[in-house]
C-alpha cells in the first residue's frame, strides 16, 4: 500500500528533505517502493515534524514543487546525496588526557597488552594524565574528538568514564560527559546525541592494588549509588588483568538494583566468562568477544544481548579479528563501534570500522551498515527511536557524497560523508 500523501492528509510537516539520490532506510518493516535488504528508495523525499519522520516517499520534482507551495516548510536540498541513518558509535572512551603512542610502538615490537597492564601502564597511564588535567583541557579535547566523529557521520555516541578511578574524578568525568551533551544540543541540525556510561570498573587503581576488595566495595557502596542519574549504563572490564568474574557479577548486580542498564567488556583477552555473565544478568550488550565460546553466544542470543564487535582494537593490537560471520550465523544482533580510546583503538571514524568489518571480519556491506546503525542503536537500547529511517523515528541522518551506497567500503581511506542532519 502506498504511503499517505502529505498533500491530501493530516500528516504534520515542518521540514522537507528532497532531491535525495538514494535513501538507504535500513527499515525494519517493508516500505513502499523500497528494494533490497536495506530497503533502498531511489529519488526519494521525506518530511519531518518536530524532528520526527512523518512521511517517506516519492521525490519527483512535480510533487515536491506542489508540496512546497502547499504549506510553509523548511526545505533541505540533499543535492542527490545518498542518505543513510546516522552512524551509531556504541562503545567509546572519549574523555581522557594524554596519549600512549609509546605503548603502540612497544606492542608493534612484540610487548603484549596484558604485559603492559601488569606493569602498571596501559589504562593506568591514561588515568594519571586524566587525573592531572583540568576540566577545561578535558572538555576541549573531548569537543575536538566529537567534531571529528561528526565529520565522519556519527550522530549518536556512547561515552564511558574509567580514567578517573576514584569517586571525585569519576564523578567529574561523568559531569563533563553530561556537559558535552548539553553543549551538543546547541548545534541544532548537526548535534551528536551522547549516552553516558559509568566504567569505574575499568582497572584497579594503583592505590588499591593490594586492597582490591576495598575498591570493589567503593564502587558498589559509594560510586554507584552516588552516580544514579548521571549515567545510563554501568560497564565492567571483566578480564583476568582487570576484574574477575565474581567481582564483575557483584558490581553489575548492584548496578542493576540501582536502575542502571548493563554493558560488559567481555572475553577480549581470554575466555573470562564475561559473555555468559552478560546473558545471566540481561545486559544490553557484551563487547569485544574475541574469545567467546559457541555456548556463550547461544546464551547471549537467548537473553537478547547485542554482540558489539570492535575491529579498531584488533587492528591496533594486531590480534586476530573475530569472525562476524560466526556471530551473525548464531542469530545475534551484531553492532560495530570504534572503541575510541588512547591505547588500543585511537580512531574516531566509524567509516573505518565499516571498512575493517568488510575486509577482515567477513561482513557484507549490508551487514556492516546494519551493524553501524540500527544494531548500534540496539546496543544502546535506542532502536525504537533511531538507527533506521522510518516514520515515527527521530531524523538522525548521514549525507554521503557518493552516487550509490555500494561505494561504501569500495572507496576507502577517505571521508565519504558530506554532512549530518539531526531533526
Amino acid at each position: 500500500m502506498p504511503e499517505p500523501n502529505p498533500l491530501s492528509s493530516a500528516i504534520p510537516v515542518d521540514t522537507l528533505i528532497h532531491n535525495i539520490g538514494q535513501l538507504v532506510t535500513i527499515a525494519q518493516t517493508p516500505l513502499h517502493n523500497a528494494t533490497g535488504p536495506l530497503q533502498v528508495i531511489e529519488h526519494a523525499a521525506l518530511t519531518l515534524h518536530n524532528g520526527l519522520i512523518t512521511w517517506i516517499g516519492d521525490g519527483s520534482e512535480q510533487f515536491i514543487h506542489a508540496l512546497a507551495q502547499h504549506t510553509t516548510l523548511h526545505l533541505v536540498d540533499a543535492q542527490e546525496a545518498v542518505i543513510t541513518p546516522g552512524l551509531v558509535d556504541s562503545h567509546t572512551h572519549l574523555v581522557f588526557a594524554g596519549d600512549r603512542s609509546e605503548e603502540f610502538h612497544l606492542r608493534r615490537a612484540g610487548v603484549s597488552y596484558g604485559t603492559l597492564l601488569a606493569e602498571g601502564r596501559g589504562i593506568l597511564t591514561t588515568m594519571k594524565a586524566t587525573r592531572a588535567a583540568s576540566n577545561e583541557t578535558l572538555l576541549t579535547l573531548a569537543q575536538q574528538r566529537l567534531q571529528r566523529m561528526r565529520h565522519s557521520g556519527t550522530t549518536t555516541v556512547e561515552i564511558k568514564t574509567g580514567y578517573g578511578l576514584h569517586t571525585t574524578s569519576e564523578e567529574n568525568c561523568l559531569r563533563l560527559i553530561n556537559q558535552l551533551n548539553a553543549l551538543e544540543n546547541l548545534h541544532t541540525q548537526h548535534r551528536i546525541r551522547i549516552v553516558p556510561t559509568f566504567l569505574g570498573a575499568h582497572s584497579i587503581p594503583p592505590e588499591y592494588r593490594e586492597r582490591r576488595t576495598e575498591y570493589v566495595d567503593l564502587l558498589t557502596t559509594e560510586m554507584l549509588p552516588a552516580f544514579v542519574g548521571l549515567a545510563r549504563f554501568c560497564d565492567v572490564f571483566c578480564e583476568r588483568e582487570a576484574f574477575t568474574l565474581d567481582e564483575s557479577r557483584r558490581i553489575l548486580t548492584r548496578a542493576k538494583e540501582l536502575g542502571y542498564a548493563l554493558k560488559l567488556h567481555a572475553d577480549q583477552l581470554s575466555p573470562s566468562g564475561g559473555a555468559r555473565l552478560a546473558a545471566e544478568l540481561g545486559a544490553t550488550s557484551a563487547d569485544h568477544l574475541d574469545y567467546t565460546s559457541d555456548d556463550d553466544l547461544h546464551a547471549m542470543r537467548q537473553a537478547g544481548v547485542v554482540a558489539t564487535l570492535l575491529p579498531g582494537c584488533s587492528y591496533s593490537l594486531r590480534s586476530p579479528y573475530p569472525s562476524a560471520r560466526r556471530f551473525i550465523d548464531a542469530g545475534l544482533s551484531v553492532a560495530l563501534a570504534t572503541d575510541f580510546n588512547p591505547g588500543t583503538s585511537y580512531c574516531e571514524n566509524m567509516q573505518m570500522m565499516l571498512e575493517l568489518a568488510m575486509s577482515a571480519m567477513g561482513m557484507s556491506l549490508e551487514e556492516a551498515l546494519t551493524a553501524a546503525t540500527i544494531n548500534g542503536a540496539r546496543a544502546l537500547a535506542l532502536h525504537e527511536q533511531i538507527g533506521s529511517i522510518e516514520v515515527g523515528k527521530r531524523a538522525e541522518l548521514a549525507f554521503w557524497s557518493i552516487k550509490d551506497y555500494h561505494e561504501i567500503g569500495y572507496h576507502f581511506g577517505v571521508n565519504l560523508i558530506h554532512n549530518i542532519f539531526v531533526g
